[in-house]
C-alpha cells in the first residue's frame, strides 16, 4: 500500500511513519503539510490510504474529502486529537476513526481495516480485468470463432491464467467449472456447455454431462461394456465416459 499522512505537525508526521514502517506492506509514504498539498498529493500520487488530520491550518481535514473527485477518494483513517469530530468523521464515510496520541494498538487494527479493504478492492478489480480479458478471448470475432489459448482460474484467492494445451480435463461445479491441471484444480465462472463449444477446435471432447476431456492428455482409452469408455489421463488420473457421449467420443478419438 502506498500511504499519504496528512499533519500539519512534523512530530505527529514523524510519529505516524514510525507507526507505519512496521508494516512490510506499506511501500511508500508520502506526507503532506496542509489541506491544499494534500489534495495536490492525492491527484497525482494516488495513495491507496489517507491518514488524515482533521484540524490543518488551511481547512480541514472534511474539506479535503469534499474537495476530490468522485470516485478519486482513498481509503481514510482520520487520525486527530479531538474525538468530538468522530460522528462527522464516519458521516463522511471514513474508514477509521483514530485519536492522537496514537496507540501502537490502535493503529495495527486501523491499518489491518485498510488491508482488508485494499486487498478485496484489489482483488476485485483484478477478477474484472482478467474475466473482461477472458471473455474478449472467448468472444467470436467477425471472420469465426477466435481459439482461445488460456483460461482463467481462481486457487486460494489468487487468478491465473492457465494455458490451455495443460489442463486435463474440466469438470462442472454448480455455477462454476473446475479446471483440473496435474495435482492443481482452479474455480472458473463459466459453463461446461460452453467451454465445450469454444475449445472443441482444441480436442477437449465432452464424454458425459459434467466432464470435459483434453484428449491430448489421454495416454490411453479401453472399452469398459455398456457403452462406455475408460480414459487414462498422462497424469495418471482416470475419467469414465457415459453411453450418452459415446459417439462424439468415437469420433473425436478416430
Amino acid at each position: 500500500m502506498r500511504v499519504l499522512i496528512v499533519d500539519d505537525e512534523p512530530l505527529s508526521r514523524a510519529a505516524l511513519t514510525r507507526l507505519c514502517a512496521a508494516h512490510s506492506d506499506i511501500q511508500e509514504v508520502i506526507e503532506a503539510d496542509s489541506g491544499h498539498a494534500a489534495i495536490e498529493a492525492i491527484r497525482s500520487e494516488q495513495p491507496d490510504l489517507l491518514l488524515l488530520d482533521v484540524e490543518l491550518q488551511d481547512m480541514s481535514g472534511f474539506e479535503v474529502l469534499k474537495a476530490l473527485e468522485p470516485g478519486n477518494s482513498p481509503a481514510t483513517i482520520m487520525v486527530t486529537a479531538h474525538a468530538r469530530h468522530a460522528q462527522q468523521a464516519f458521516d463522511n464515510s471514513v474508514l477509521d476513526f483514530v485519536t492522537k496520541p496514537v496507540d501502537e494498538r490502535r493503529f495495527n487494527a486501523s491499518i489491518e481495516k485498510a488491508r482488508t479493504r485494499h486487498s478485496s478492492a484489489s482483488m476485485a478489480d483484478m477478477r474484472a480485468e482478467l474475466t473482461a480479458e477472458m471473455r474478449s478471448m472467448l468472444s467470436m470475432e467477425r471472420d469465426g470463432p477466435r481459439l482461445p489459448r488460456r483460461l482463467l482460474g481462481e486457487r486460494a484467492h489468487r487468478l491465473y491464467f492457465i494455458e490451455i494445451e495443460i489442463i486435463d480435463y474440466i469438470e462442472a461445479n454448480g455455477n462454476y467449472v473446475k479446471i483440473h491441471v496435474g495435482d492443481n484444480s482452479y474455480i472458473s465462472r463459466n459453463t461446461i456447455k460452453h467451454l465445450a463449444e469454444s475449445l472443441a477446435p482444441r480436442a477437449f471432447v465432452r464424454i458425459e454431462r459434467s466432464l470435459l476431456v483434453n484428449l491430448n492428455r489421454v495416454a490411453f482409452a479401453e472399452r469398459v461394456g455398456h457403452g462406455s469408455f475408460g480414459l487414462t489421463l498422462s497424469s495418471g488420473r482416470k475419467l469414465l465416459s457415459t453411453p450418452t457421449y459415446r459417439k462424439k467420443l468415437l469420433e473425436a478419438l478416430r
